[in-house]
């Protein structure tokens, strides 16, 4: 393969970006790969929430995943999706916020 056609395959891949510090900050060892690439995706989407302006009355900007995101892109079952999440709140790393029985959950996605 050529360098152009280097160049253009490597545009068409999108990467997450892991805060090092899960990785290696003490902190963090119990938090599971798992949780930790649903948290890099998730500071991934508050790219997107930023970007659409989509902040609550306090302007703090807040993302939407649904557990069946969750489970789609995860692999997992909806019990693995209800854990992850609660693994990144007692954590610190998120907090929720109930809208409505039909509407998901605010998850604000906090920085360490």
């Amino acid at each position: 393969m050529d360098e152009e056609g280097f160049i253009t395959d490597v545009k068409n891949f999108s990467f997450l970006m892991v805060p090092r510090a899960l990785i290696t900050d003490p902190e963090y060892h119990d938090l599971s790969m798992e949780g930790k690439v649903l948290y890099a995706m998730m500071l991934d989407r508050m790219g997107l929430s930023t970007r659409n302006n989509r902040h609550d009355d306090l302007v703090r900007v807040f993302i939407y995943y649904t557990a069946e995101e969750i489970i789609s892109m995860m692999g997992c079952c909806k019990q693995k999706s209800v854990k992850l999440l609660k693994e990144l709140k007692e954590i610190g790393l998120i907090d929720c916020e109930r809208i409505g029985l039909t509407k998901p959950n605010r998850i604000y996605v906090k920085t360490f």
